[in-house]
This record gives C-alpha cells, sequence and structure tokens, in this order.
C-alpha cells in the first residue's frame, strides 16, 4: 500500500478517537453579566437650552438638578459662546454646528444667512433616518419662525417657559420621541431686566426655576415605558451669557473674562463617567503691595534713588550684566498705553541725544527699549516688544561681551527680541545715582509721564543665557535655587508693603529711597498668559452640540456639512 495512505489512515483513525472522547479542559462555570442590552438600546437626546444663563452664575447658584447631573457628565462652567452675543447667531451655531462665517446669521432679524448651505442639523437626521421624529419646543418665538427646520413638530410660546416646558412633556409620553428640543426664555428676560449675576436675586431665581423645570424633565424622561430599552443623551447649555462687571482682580484679559460669551454645557447619560472640563490656565496669580511709580516732574513725581554705592551699577565699557524686572503699565493721561521715553530704570539723568553718558530702561511708544551712550560717541536706543496691555510682563536686559565685541540683548517676558552691537558706544559710567522711575530729560514734561507698578528688580554682575532668562519669568519672586543667585549685586523685590524704602535683599544692601507721596496698594493680578492661541478651543463651544449629537446617535458627519465643532468624551461605567 502506497505510504501516503497509510498516514492519511492513521490521521483519520485518530481525528475519530478525539471526536469520541470527552473535553478534558472544559471552562469553568461561571457568573457573566449580560451587557449586550447596553449596545442595543435605542439612542435618542434631550436637547434643552437656557438662554442668558452665565456659567459662573449657574455654578454659584447651586442648581440642584444640575449639581446631582455632574456625576454622569462630562460638564463645565466655562464654555464660551460666539463673541458677537446676539440669541440669532447663538442659536444657529447651536443648531447648524458651524460658526457664524459660515452660517453668516449675525443679526437680530437673520438677514443675509447662508442656512440653506448650513441649516439646522435636524435635516441631516432626517436624511439618514426620514422616520426619526423630532420635536423642537422653543419658548421665543423667533427661533421656532426663523431658524428651526425639518422638525416633526415646531411650536413656539411667546416667551412662556411654562407653556414650552408642558408641551416638551407631552411629547416626552410619545413612544417614539428620538430628538426632543426645549428652549427656555425666563433666564435671559431676567438678566436684560435685573443683570446677568446672582447678587441679583430675580436672575438668581430664575437660574434656580429653569432649574426645577428641568428636573421634571429629568423625571418624566426616565418614567417613559420604554426608558430601559432607550439611550438617552441629555444636553443642557447656554446659547450666550450677558454682561456683568467682574471684580478686576479676577479679569485675565482673555475671552474667558468676557461675561458675555461665559455659557455653561452638560452632557449626560448615566452610563457616563464624570468629566469635569475647568477653566483653562491663563496665568500665574501675582499678588502683593507695590508703590505705583508715576509723574513728570520732580515736584509731582512718585520714584526711588541710589544715591550710597551707585557706582556698582555702572557699566563700563566691558561689564558682563543682567537686568530684569517686572513692569505693569498703567493708562497714559490720555487713556492709552503709549509712552514717549519715560525713565523705568537707569543711570542716564537727561536722554539727551548728543551730550549724554550712561543707560536707561524706559518705554516707547506701546513697547521699551533701552537707551545708552557716552558723550561725544553717540547716543542710541534698542527697542522691544509691546507691551501696552496693562498686564505684568519681565523685562530683561543683558550686556555681554564676544569675539572682541559688546552687544545688548533685550527679552520680554523671556523671549528673545533684539541684539546689538553697541561696542562704538563705549563706556557707559556716571555719577549719577540709579533711579527707578522719573528722570528728567529734554522732552516735554506731559510726554515723559510716568504711569506703572515695577517690582522683582535684579541686577546681576553677569550675562545670562536665553535659557535662564526664560525658566524664570514666571516666578513671582527669585527662588533659591536660581543658578545665577550667587551673581547678584542687586535684588529688590519693591514689595515689602511698608516703610520708605526698596530693601535690597542681594549682599550688596545698597536700598532703594522713594522720593515723592508713595502709596504702597494692594495688586492682584495674573502674570505670564498662557501660549495658547485660542483658548475656546479648550473648553466646550456652542458648535460642539451637532457633533456630539450626531455622535450619541451613531451618524457619522458626512464632509459635505462642513462641521465647525468637535466631540467631548469620557469613559463608560459598566462597560
Amino acid at each position: 500500500m502506497n505510504s501516503k495512505l497509510w498516514i492519511a489512515l492513521i490521521l483519520a483513525g485518530l481525528a475519530v478517537i478525539a471526536c469520541n472522547k470527552g473535553f478534558d479542559r472544559l471552562i469553568e462555570p461561571r457568573e457573566y453579566e449580560d451587557t449586550t442590552g447596553v449596545t442595543s438600546r435605542t439612542p435618542k437626546v434631550l436637547m434643552l437650552v437656557v438662554d442668558g444663563a452665565r456659567g459662573e452664575s449657574v455654578r454659584d447658584a447651586k442648581a440642584p438638578t444640575l449639581q446631582s447631573m455632574q456625576d454622569h457628565a462630562i460638564y463645565s462652567w466655562h464654555s464660551i459662546s460666539d463673541t458677537l452675543s446676539i440669541n440669532a447667531t447663538a442659536w444657529a451655531d447651536l443648531l447648524t454646528g458651524v460658526r457664524k462665517e459660515k452660517h453668516r446669521v449675525t443679526n437680530k432679524d437673520f438677514s443675509g444667512n447662508r442656512l440653506q448651505e448650513y441649516p439646522v442639523f435636524f435635516s441631516h437626521i432626517k436624511e439618514r433616518d426620514p422616520s426619526f421624529r423630532i420635536g423642537a419646543y422653543s419658548s421665543a418665538d423667533s427661533l421656532g419662525t426663523m431658524l428651526i427646520t425639518g422638525a416633526d413638530v415646531n411650536e413656539t410660546f411667546g416667551n412662556n417657559d411654562e407653556a414650552m416646558v408642558s408641551s416638551l412633556l407631552d411629547e416626552l409620553k410619545i413612544d417614539t420621541a428620538g430628538l426632543v428640543f426645549g428652549q427656555f426664555s425666563g433666564v435671559a428676560i431676567a438678566g436684560n431686566t435685573y443683570g446677568y449675576d446672582i447678587s441679583h436675586p430675580e436672575y438668581k431665581a430664575a437660574i434656580l426655576k429653569a432649574d426645577q423645570q428641568i428636573g421634571s424633565i429629568m423625571t418624566a424622561l426616565k418614567a417613559r415605558a420604554t426608558y430601559e430599552q432607550e439611550d438617552w443623551l441629555v444636553v443642557v447649555t447656554s446659547g450666550k451669557g450677558g454682561p456683568f462687571q467682574i471684580d478686576p482682580g479676577e479679569d485675565d484679559g482673555t475671552i474667558l473674562s468676557n461675561t458675555k460669551v461665559n455659557t455653561f454645557t452638560f452632557f449626560y447619560s448615566p452610563r457616563y463617567t464624570p468629566n469635569f472640563i475647568d477653566r483653562p490656565y491663563t496665568g500665574n496669580r501675582y499678588s502683593g503691595k507695590a508703590v505705583r511709580l508715576y509723574g513728570d516732574n520732580a515736584s509731582n513725581a512718585v520714584f526711588a534713588t541710589i544715591e550710597e554705592g551707585r557706582e556698582d551699577y555702572n557699566l563700563a565699557d566691558t561689564n558682563e550684566v543682567t537686568i530684569s524686572l517686572k513692569l505693569k503699565k498703567n493708562r497714559t493721561p490720555y487713556g492709552d498705553f503709549s509712552y514717549t521715553y519715560p525713565s523705568v530704570m537707569g543711570n542716564n539723568m537727561s536722554l539727551d541725544w548728543w551730550n549724554n553718558t550712561g543707560w536707561n530702561i524706559s518705554l516707547e511708544g506701546n513697547g521699551w527699549g533701552v537707551h545708552f551712550g557716552q558723550n561725544g560717541k553717540g547716543f542710541n536706543m534698542a527697542t522691544a516688544a509691546n507691551i501696552a496691555d496693562g498686564r505684568w510682563h519681565d523685562l530683561t536686559t543683558v550686556f555681554l561681551n564676544r569675539d572682541n565685541k559688546r552687544f545688548i540683548r533685550l527679552y520680554t517676558d523671556g523671549a528673545f527680541n533684539r541684539e546689538m552691537d553697541i561696542t562704538q558706544y563705549g563706556s557707559f559710567d556716571t555719577d549719577a545715582p540709579l533711579t527707578l522711575g522719573f528722570m528728567p530729560g529734554n522732552v516735554t514734561d506731559n510726554q515723559r509721564w510716568l504711569n506703572a507698578y515695577i517690582t522683582e528688580v535684579k541686577f546681576w554682575r553677569a550675562a545670562l543665557p536665553d535659557s535662564v532668562v526664560a525658566n524664570y519669568v514666571c516666578s513671582p519672586e527669585l527662588p533659591s535655587s536660581h543658578p545665577y543667585r550667587d551673581y547678584l549685586i542687586g535684588y529688590w523685590t519693591c514689595k515689602d508693603g511698608f516703610g520708605g524704602v526698596f530693601k535690597d535683599q542681594s549682599d550688596s544692601r545698597h536700598d532703594f529711597q522713594i522720593k515723592g507721596g508713595y502709596v504702597w496698594e494692594d495688586f492682584s493680578d495674573l502674570m505670564c498668559p498662557t501660549s495658547a492661541t485660542n483658548l475656546s478651543q479648550l473648553v466646550p463651544q456652542p458648535i460642539d452640540v451637532v457633533r456630539q449629537v450626531m455622535n450619541w446617535l451613531q451618524i457619522p458627519a458626512d464632509t459635505r456639512w462642513k462641521l465647525d465643532g468637535r466631540v467631548w468624551v469620557t469613559s463608560y461605567t459598566g462597560i
């Protein structure tokens, strides 16, 4: 017999034996949770818009329904709406999923819109599933009549929230309800009448009333006979906030401090684990007491000088030196931040462009720079960056030697601005005192006016490298670990808080003597703003709602829709 045939017969016999033998290795009996019901539930959406509800006010009002939803929500009290801050634009952002540059709803009457090209997202749902039931209930008539299309039911109620809620509750009793939309007007009406902050009792009461109505809607939702077979996403948000003057100490100068665009956003599902989206970082808090240095002549100016030990701060023609300080410009007498050469710090007593010796850090226009020169050899200025925003900035000047030449390098907030070859100007030594603030000059008085806070003044007998300059600009004070601390020959925090001197904390012990009618003033500001170019991308926006809803309904976003928003994610419970 053929050997191959013998092998085939043997293998067949073994297979028969194996098939007739019981399984020796069985999976041990155990309890398993059937999770198939989770994925087989029908996705549905409840979307509630509370117009005029400023996010931080809703948070501070401690609205109980929303608080109870936090454990199963992606949520933020710092979401941001469009800066136009009109209802029509806010509604269009929420319901089209694109910004005003596309939908063009920029007027209260909706004129000039492109809603045919960028329609309300209800039509996208209907395109995929014509039988999907959508019910829209708007307290504001203009929302339902001017914007909403594609809904099976589209009712408006003349700013009557109670009537809107009543009809919405009836919609929730319908078995086939798939997307239920409701819009509240009461909070916006209260804010417009009394003010958009809970310090106004009427506004707070309106927020709590809306929250109570949301609570009744949630109760009705969970009472649906088919609720256990359904998978509901609940969106609660506001289209825009409202004007309110916040405490100046809380104003970081960014869009996050614009109360008109401050909203709140909840994406809630019983299956969600919490994901709190906090206010993005915008800078370090910088606080203390400082003296405002100001004035344009010796009789009205507040300034400070070092007489004894002044020679230590001469630069000669070869000394390598780094001078840094923190400065906050205040507005000029003209109401802006543009200055014409007022002195910040230096030993140059006149700013005479033809007959002058010394160095001087000064303000120029919206920026700052350093004057330097020697009588007979010329006088010049190196300019740096714009600091005309009323915020704290770190200004650093480095004098260094390289390749038998001398250079000056300028940095603003740690970023390098400019380098100049200053070899030809010779020695900058003078007999003048080192001065903070006002210094006489040949420019007309009202142009030389200074109005600024100056703190954290440091004078190193060394040229600090770029990396060290950048690494410490956000420090509120000089840390003991600073690698060049031993090179300090002058360190004045200028935040002593009392007395008539700025104490020198270096070993030199040369104190600045404060001149004029000085006053120690409290300050608390943000320093070192975030490098994010668009803070609004770090928090939810109205345009995100459409993407979130479509993702929940398992409808892929079609590139033809050109949606602008994003999907916010979290983990799920029980999965």
